[in-house]
């Protein structure tokens, strides 16, 4: 029979509805029912794509006599992670109080209030089931030392939600930036790209300050270090080299073993970073990069309604990355004429070799070097590496495919829709834009109402309020889309959310956001912390996003309390930035943006349109472009039309310059 959740929408807690545990969802029934037990709770925590809860949903939770340890003894709780992010930061900051670190699968043991007390990751089943034994007896025995550690717990929970300023603090400025690079430049990892050690994350955030920094500064090791990360990033296995698109990190130093799930918003934040990257650089490598990885969303990820799911699995009949390893004999059985000259290109039983006789295709070579080396063109090369990773695609897709995630995830959709902004200003391609737009339309008709914004949509239910960063990505899409199509109602929507974000999550005592809004139907129930989420890692966070948001919406409406509201932010964490900007780059990137100024690009009249489309494909970070062909009642531009005439103006901190007629004429 199934378990409790057999109702849900999540594929993660679906995968689990069959398990012998009798789980349940996170909400008051399951902590009620504790209580009136008077039992501990397990609060186990994962998501769809990850290889290890698979592992453990195999080994314990479908084992009948540890099922029978967990029901009897306990009241069992399963968790997505990517529905509630608030759940499992509380619960993952907990172990990683105890133990320092912390992963999925995350498993929790808690009070019948919610309070952990204790927790791990993954365990083996022999240790899973030592681990209930002495739990449930430590319960029942030694209640008050359980107690003792979850009001310990609990008050380290709450203490993560203070970050104390440095009170001697200068205004940051020019040389701020440059201390900020140096001390992320320390981590450079100077033979493979991205930052030292392993595992390696893309860490898009990182890159985009750099790319901005590079831009301002023009600093060859910002270049340099941007363009070996972009390169080796996608000459590696973490990159699918015959179908695109990037997993989510590699488990070595070199990019080449990857965990072979597929991100989302991994890879909307990577289609954004190569396309101005490509804007910048001009590096068609780049574009083929950013056009091979829209390929792959757009026929794995795209819903019918024009959504985007969340990720595809790391497993295939039970093995990590089984869909995606190659052997030298299929290559030879499929491409016998050139199987030498394609082994030797990605690295077949040599620098690609994994295990098993099993190889990860990557890039030993830079393709100009290889295509001299084997006596070709790049053309040449590329035709047959083209054609050749056709027939191994149309061979692969008649492998089991790994499992899909098919809810859609709003802050994640609209790092996608940010994304396909970017990649129609680089490639001019109505394509990208018309899928934007259907996107946007999509999570604006279905996953918002009433000013409020719900976080997972899946089999036409809409559900979860919405937390900081679907506010502030949601709004941030939203501003980029006015950017490609100028159509003033994103502008405005994107104000709408910022104000209901002020509303429900500002904090009383900073200029900082709580990533929980004000008033939620089970907070006193789940929100053991309310959570104040600062730091950028592999997705920027809430409040960074939203300081940006703050700064460009401030010179759209020219609103200074906006743009003043955006320098306060990054003023209360400036310390914070300075030590430690791996961890904090998008907060670098909206300092640099205060530093040294936004642009505002006011283009009005007949032929204020065509004018624009000149200079969106250019790179420039800080500048924002209006464009409006008739009266517009946005505050920039007020006297801005003259009769007869298509002007452009550049303003600055609100100050205009005098307006030229040709875009050629523009000193940015």
């Amino acid at each position: 029979m199934p378990n409790r959740l057999n109702k849900e929408t999540s594929p993660y807690l679906l995968q689990h509805a069959d398990n012998p545990v009798d789980w349940q969802p996170f909400g008051e029934e399951a902590l009620f029912e504790a209580q009136r037990r008077n039992c501990p709770v397990i609060i186990s925590i994962g998501y769809s794509a990850c290889h290890w809860c698979h592992v453990m949903e195999h080994e314990c939770f479908s084992n009948y006599d540890i099922a029978e340890i967990m029901n009897s003894r306990f009241v069992c709780i399963k968790v997505d992670r990517e529905e509630r992010p608030d759940i499992d930061q509380n619960y993952l900051n907990a172990v990683q109080i105890l133990h320092g670190q912390g992963g999925w699968p995350l498993n929790v043991f808690a009070l019948p209030d919610g309070r952990p007390f204790w927790g791990g990751t993954y365990f083996r089943p022999d240790q899973w089931k030592e681990i209930l034994i002495q739990i449930s007896d430590l319960y029942q025995n030694s209640y008050e030392d359980l107690l003792e550690q979850a009001t310990r717990l609990h008050q380290g929970l709450r203490s993560m939600g203070i970050i104390r300023i440095s009170e001697d603090a200068n205004p940051f400025n020019k040389n701020t930036l440059e201390d900020i690079f140096q001390q992320l430049a320390k981590q450079f990892d100077k033979v493979n790209g991205g930052l030292r050690g392993a595992p390696k994350f893309p860490m898009p955030v990182i890159w985009q300050f750099t790319l901005y920094y590079y831009y301002l500064s023009q600093s060859e090791e910002a270049i340099n270090q941007l363009r070996l990360t972009l390169d080796k990033m996608a000459m590696g296995g973490i990159f699918d080299q015959i179908d695109g698109g990037f997993s989510r990190y590699s488990t070595d130093a070199n990019w080449k073993i990857p965990h072979f799930e597929k991100m989302l918003y991994d890879n909307a934040q990577l289609i954004s970073l190569y396309a101005d990257a490509y804007r910048m650089t001009g590096n068609r490598s780049y574009l083929e990069i950013l056009t091979k990885t829209l390929q792959f969303i757009e026929v794995e990820f795209l819903s019918p309604e024009g959504a985007f799911y969340s990720s595809l699995d790391a497993d295939s009949e039970g093995e990590e990355g089984k869909f995606y390893v190659w052997s030298k004999n299929e290559i030879t059985d499929l491409l016998p004429e050139y199987a030498e000259l394609l082994s030797r290109y990605w690295g077949i039983d040599k620098q690609g070799l994994w295990e098993n006789g099993n190889n990860v295709l990557i890039r030993p070579f830079y393709d100009d070097q290889f295509a001299k080396s084997e006596h070709l063109s790049q053309e040449e090369l590329r035709q047959l590496v083209n054609m050749a990773s056709k027939l191994m695609l149309s061979k692969r897709n008649q492998r089991i495919k790994p499992g899909l995630d098919d809810k859609i995830i709003m802050s994640w959709n609209s790092l996608m829709i940010s994304g396909l902004s970017k990649a129609a200003m680089a490639t001019s391609d109505e394509k990208y834009e018309k899928m934007a737009i259907t996107t946007a339309n999509f999570i604006w008709d279905k996953m918002t109402g009433s000013g409020k914004i719900l976080r997972s949509y899946k089999n036409g239910i809409s559900k979860i309020n919405g937390f900081l960063d679907d506010y502030a990505f949601t709004a941030e899409a939203f501003l980029s889309l006015y950017q490609i199509t100028f159509d003033e109602k994103w502008l405005l929507r994107s104000r709408d959310l910022v104000e209901s974000a002020i509303e429900h999550f500002s904090q009383d005592a900073t200029p900082l956001f709580w990533f929980l809004p004000e008033s939620n139907a089970d907070a006193h129930i789940t929100h053991l912390s309310r959570i104040l989420e600062t730091s950028d890692g592999v997705e920027p966070s809430g409040n960074s996003t939203l300081a940006w948001v703050l700064l460009v919406l401030g010179n759209y409406f020219e609103d200074q309390d906006y743009i003043h509201s955006s320098f306060e932010m990054c003023s209360y964490l400036q310390s914070n930035v300075e030590k430690y900007p791996a961890y904090n780059s998008k907060w670098a990137t909206v300092m640099a943006a205060h530093v040294h100024g936004i642009n505002m690009i006011v283009i009005a009249g007949e032929e204020a349109y065509q004018k624009a489309e000149k200079l969106k494909s250019n790179f420039m970070p800080l500048s924002l472009i209006a464009a409006a062909t008739r009266g517009s009642d946005l505050p920039v531009f007020n006297n801005k039309f003259k009769i007869g005439k298509t002007l452009i103006y550049k303003c600055t901190n609100l100050n205009c310059d005098a307006p030229v007629e040709r875009s050629e004429d523009l000193i940015i």
